[in-house]
């Protein structure tokens, strides 16, 4: 029996397509997405080391290299959800003999979702915060 034909792929083949360049940047931000959630655990962990181990990690967060990271991590959230509320039309597809969405309230759904997602986030943290400082 013979091997099947298998098309050699060279390694810059995403370097050819606009779309495909865009997806490859998109596919990076999981790397200052994950380093910078190392860097949250090893926060839960110092905190679980007591005051002064927190305190300590704390002070480590005002470097430049770690401020680098907190805006690199947030540039890299804002693209990631950007491209990704841009593809969810073209993924999410309804259409059949009963229903038809169209794209376009589909993007503006998951849009809206989102805003109420961070807007409920944001108050928690401010009545959290307030509720932290009465006591």
């Amino acid at each position: 029996m013979r091997k099947p034909y298998v098309q050699r792929q060279r390694a810059d083949w995403w370097l050819r397509n606009p779309a495909y360049r865009r997806y490859m940047l998109r596919e990076a931000t999981a790397l200052p997405l994950f380093l910078y959630t190392l860097l949250l655990m090893s926060g839960l962990y110092q905190f679980t080391r007591g005051e002064a181990a927190f305190l300590a990690w704390l002070e480590l967060l005002r470097s430049p290299w770690l401020l680098a990271l907190h805006g690199l991590a947030l540039a890299a959230a804002l693209f990631h959800a950007v491209t990704w509320i841009a593809l969810v039309p073209k993924i999410l597809v309804i259409d059949t003999d009963r229903l038809r969405v169209s794209p376009g309230a589909i993007k503006r759904a998951h849009q809206l979702g989102a805003v109420v997602c961070n807007i409920g986030l944001l108050l928690l943290v401010v009545v959290l915060l307030s509720n932290a400082g009465g006591h």
